[in-house]
């Protein structure tokens, strides 16, 4: 009797900065056990939040590992995988070929790098989530196209006009402020800081639910705070008056899926100015309060570390100074007082790059992976 064969091998894994690339390892885990696949996921920080077992047999936390302890360990465990992997982490792309692994990249920002980076042209398959700009990025780089697939966002499969049903609460996203370039302290400063604005700011009849990585809910210590994975996210999004998040693309991508109306927060990376602005300027934005209105610019030109220690900055600055908290709870409460009452403009995302990226990458990973193993 013919044993059934096993499924792909997976090795997964998640650049430690924000919240989308954990976001999306772990909605891409769910989708690839659904297809059989045999998944494992190696990390570090916070972006073991949000993964689970299942659908991974094993988690692997490499977060104290060197660069070599951590190409040791990929070198050992490299014949037990058909494919690494991962959601944005270069370098851990890089490591992974050099321990001989072939690499597949899922990247959400292939139309924000000022260059897209060298390994992506090194995989055997290049996952480029649409957005503004990215078909015509692939299409102009020949080595980059002959390995590249480009794919919906990675929401949920949802109707045309996605269906929003606003309740009493308003939700305030606070997930994807862990990157290597501050402390943890300083993501729970913003936190704060962004947290008792949005308190002051709001009706005292709409509470709050707050979600929030492990350690920035561990450093809050405040009641309406926790830590939950993206579909309670997403139930909570859609069943919001409104939501306040930071504008990195998983959670306009989110916000699109849900149709919640979303005012969203000073940057805390350099791609989100220019994200916000895109939104604006093709009319998918509802509000936007970035530094500049609270007369603390910063030139999102300026190299990542640069950025972060201006927002931590500012950040300390804002928290410090009782007419710029004032000034942040004022603009806050100004933006926020219209929202509710209409879904949010983002929904019309859904329209132009589509839904249900989550399967088209799964099922691309998949069938590279059994090409391989049919050989």
């Amino acid at each position: 009797m013919a044993h059934p064969r096993p499924g792909p091998r997976l090795l997964l894994n998640a650049q430690p900065f924000g919240f989308g690339p954990a976001a999306a390892t772990a909605i891409l885990a769910e989708e690839l056990a659904r297809l059989g696949c045999v998944l494992d996921y190696v990390g570090e920080g916070h972006t073991l939040d949000l993964q689970r077992t299942p659908p991974y047999r094993t988690i692997h936390d490499w977060t104290d590992l060197s660069e070599d302890g951590r190409l040791a360990r990929l070198t050992e465990t490299a014949r037990a995988y058909d494919l690494f992997v991962t959601a944005m982490d270069f370098p851990a792309a890089e490591l992974a070929r050099r321990a001989g692994l072939d690499v597949a990249v899922y990247d959400a920002l292939t139309w924000f790098w000022p260059e897209i980076p060298a390994v992506a042209r090194d995989t055997v398959l290049y996952l480029a989530q649409d957005f503004f700009g990215v078909r015509e990025r692939i299409a102009a780089d020949p080595a980059l196209r002959s390995r590249a697939l480009v794919v919906p966002p990675l929401i949920p499969i949802v109707p045309p006009r996605p269906t929003w049903r606003p309740g009493r609460h308003v939700l305030v996203n606070l997930g994807g402020l862990h990157n290597p370039y501050w402390t943890t302290d300083d993501a729970v400063a913003y936190a704060r800081l962004m947290l008792d604005a949005v308190r002051a700011a709001g009706p005292v009849a709409r509470p709050l639910v707050v979600t929030a990585s492990r350690r920035v809910a561990a450093g809050l210590a405040d009641p309406a705070v926790g830590t939950y994975d993206h579909a309670t996210v997403l139930d909570l999004m859609g069943s919001a008056a409104y939501a306040c998040m930071t504008p990195g693309l998983g959670h306009i991508y989110d916000a699109a899926a849900t149709g919640v109306p979303t005012l969203w927060l000073p940057s805390v990376n350099e791609s989100h100015p220019a994200q916000a602005r895109r939104l604006a300027a093709h009319g998918h934005c509802d509000a936007h309060l970035d530094w500049a209105d609270l007369g603390q610019a910063v030139p999102d030109t300026a190299p990542t570390p640069e950025f972060l220690a201006a927002v931590a900055a500012n950040v300390r600055r804002t928290s410090a100074t009782p007419a710029l908290r004032e000034t942040l709870t004022t603009g806050i409460a100004k933006l926020t007082a219209g929202l509710g009452r209409v879904p949010g403009r983002a929904r019309s995302l859904v329209d132009r790059f589509g839904h249900g990226g989550t399967r088209r990458a799964a099922t691309a990973l998949v069938r590279h992976t059994r090409g391989r193993t049919d050989d």
